[in-house]
């Protein structure tokens, strides 16, 4: 279970972190229609810009669906929860074990999530002033290649956002990662023991304790939640008010060109607002 004063406490950080890096984004963006784009995914299919889930987002959004439909996990309003059975003999099979396990799958989901990974990359991009990345595809990553673009395309490139920087450092640790997709941990008398501690050559954690680990699961769901949840926030406020009083009631973006570089066209929303495509449908 998850302490709600944990949750109170965490997703307060996040949000506030999420609120410098947005109002940041939208300060040093190089286009006006670039955090459109990473809400609506653009990409490059058989040499065309689509905008759409794509391969990444259909092989991704099961996932994301799953994560966001079970929420953090149970809730306790007992802030002695971890302190009462995170203490006693562990055997594997406790109620507060098989908690740990399940918040572990979805911290592995989370972090292994590609789609996630990059819209990510992308609002990082337009963080440091950068075109949003059509061509950008974690697929294509070597094997352990995530936890490497994690670590140096998004962490180390969150420095004009100090806040949320240090936010996501304390919630991705890749030893973790490693552990959990190996089974390379276990859960021992007020704490988690790493198996990998030797092995891994990021290893920086022979163990943490339970509260830690909390701290570190909070974080990790807060900022996979906030960020879809704060773009999308902008489109509906931002972009879909924005469209409406424009000439061609849509919104200019800009898009790659082999010959010519860059050239700008329009997105057009849907009735609804949530979807939207190059050509204008009927209203």
């Amino acid at each position: 279970m998850v302490r709600q004063s944990s949750i109170d406490k965490y997703e307060r950080e996040v949000r506030e972190g999420l609120q410098e890096l947005f109002n940041l984004c939208r300060y040093n963006m190089v286009h006006s229609g670039d955090l459109l784009l990473c809400q609506q995914n653009g990409f490059i299919f058989s040499n065309q810009a689509c905008v759409g889930l794509g391969d990444e987002g259909l092989n991704s959004m099961q996932t994301i669906n799953s994560i966001s439909f079970k929420g953090i996990g149970n809730v306790t309003n007992d802030d002695n929860y971890l302190a009462v059975h995170g203490n006693t003999f562990l055997k594997g099979i406790s109620d507060f074990e098989k908690e740990i396990q399940q918040q572990k799958n979805t911290y592995l989901s989370i972090w292994e999530n590609g789609f996630f990974i990059r819209v990510f990359t992308q609002v990082v991009n337009v963080l440091n002033s950068c075109d949003y990345d059509w061509y950008l595809d974690i697929s294509k990553l070597p094997p352990n290649g995530k936890s490497k673009h994690i670590r140096e395309q998004i962490i180390q490139r969150l420095e004009a956002s100090p806040k949320f920087q240090q936010i996501v450092r304390n919630a991705y640790v890749g030893q973790i990662r490693n552990a959990i997709a190996h089974s390379q941990y276990h859960c021992v008398q007020g704490g988690i023991f790493y198996d990998n501690y030797k092995s891994d050559k990021y290893a920086i954690l022979q163990g943490l304790s339970f509260d830690d680990w909390e701290r570190i699961y909070c974080y990790s769901f807060f900022i996979f939640i906030g960020i879809f949840q704060t773009l999308t926030q902008i489109k509906n406020q931002l972009y879909l008010p924005a469209s409406k009083g424009t000439l061609t009631k849509g919104i200019p973006v800009k898009v790659p060109d082999k010959e010519n570089g860059w050239y700008q066209t329009v997105l057009f929303p849907n009735e609804k607002g949530d979807v939207w495509r190059f050509t204008q449908t009927e209203n």
